[in-house]
């Protein structure tokens, strides 16, 4: 997935730098830093989604289930076709592949660390266009 370019911004692994001279380019930045952090929770969202497909499904221990009805077994493999078309759709083929879930643990951490990195510098950005005006 390619994620936007940045004009104000820029992240190096999961340290992000600001650099702004005006206070319309810090206002400027503030919209490019929530939009990045759109993108990062989107893709954050798809790897949990990816790490929960390969772990396998426990159900109930030690209690037996019914049988799903007809109408449930239908319902679900409608959302597993929508999901699979999101997936298709959003994700390149390389990241498709299957991958280790400590591998993609180890993505989600280092999204998650970024995703706090960008949330710090809103702050920061924020607090200084309050003193400035």
């Amino acid at each position: 997935m390619q994620l936007a370019p940045m004009r104000y911004t820029k992240i190096d692994g999961t340290a992000v730098a600001v650099s702004v001279k005006s206070a319309a380019e810090a206002k400027a930045a503030v919209k490019e830093l929530r939009h990045k952090k759109r993108e990062l929770k989107f893709l954050r969202a798809a790897l949990v989604r990816r790490l929960a497909a390969t772990r396998p499904k426990n159900g109930r221990r030690g209690r037996s289930q019914p049988p799903p009805s007809m109408l449930s077994r239908s319902l679900s493999g409608i959302g597993w076709l929508v999901a699979g078309l999101v997936e298709v759709a959003t994700v390149s083929r390389e990241e498709r592949r299957a991958r280790d879930p400590d591998e993609i643990e180890s993505e989600l951490h280092a999204i998650d660390e970024t995703l706090h990195n960008v949330e710090g510098c809103i702050l920061q950005l924020q607090g200084k266009l309050l003193t400035l005006g």
